[in-house]
């Protein structure tokens, strides 16, 4: 029986996920076009039942969660590079071929048990990386709460082409502006913003 995140494998073909073309024909490259759809739609629920985004912001936190970063990042998180089989013409485990084995455990679970445990999965193994979407606007709304400060972000204004905006936001507290940021993103801005504002108030 193998373990992975938290999920049992029912039947070999975890073995497919975990073994690269350079080792064998029968390997992870059709599981991985099948994960690659489910995580796209489970990351896609999750973030809309629990974060109030414009379309926009949906698209780009998808975007960022289902990366070949991050994805690589939870690879690592799973403990897993023992059990990965690679050829001789492959001598190291690289950024893609790790989000790809990801993918490809994720069809696994879907072909064993269905959507529900995939998206278990997900929660389970995503979960740090999604609530680092919000962690410093989480942190400074607990702040503010508790001494009683009135705050609010506004969007000051954008850069660029539409294709690459740059959002500027300003976070006010009790009407007075405490910080300004900017990023990719208005999530991101606000994020920044917040971390700037508990820097600023916590060293007072």
């Amino acid at each position: 029986m193998i373990k992975i995140g938290g999920y049992t494998f029912k039947t070999n073909q975890i073995q497919k996920a975990l073994t690269h073309s350079s080792f064998s024909h029968e390997n992870y490259e059709r599981l991985e076009f099948l994960g690659d759809s489910i995580l796209d739609f489970l990351v896609a629920e999750i973030l809309f039942n629990t974060e109030n985004f414009a379309e926009a912001e949906l698209t780009r936190a998808r975007a960022s969660l289902v990366s070949e970063e991050n994805l690589s990042k939870v690879f690592d998180s799973l403990k897993i590079e023992k059990m990965v089989n690679l050829g001789k013409s492959c001598p190291r485990l690289t950024r893609a071929i790790k989000g790809d084995i990801v993918e490809a455990i994720i069809a696994c679970i879907f072909l064993e048990s269905g959507i529900d445990e995939c998206k278990n999965f997900v929660l389970r193994n995503f979960n740090l990386f999604i609530s680092n979407e919000k962690d410093y606007k989480t942190q400074f709304q607990e702040y503010a709460q508790k001494n009683k400060l009135d705050f609010n972000y506004e969007l000051i204004k954008t850069e660029g082409p539409a294709h690459d905006l740059t959002f500027y936001v300003t976070l006010f507290t009790n009407g007075k502006e405490i910080a300004t940021a900017h990023a990719k993103s208005k999530l991101e801005a606000q994020k920044r913003c917040a971390k700037v504002a508990l820097d600023i108030l916590n060293n007072k």
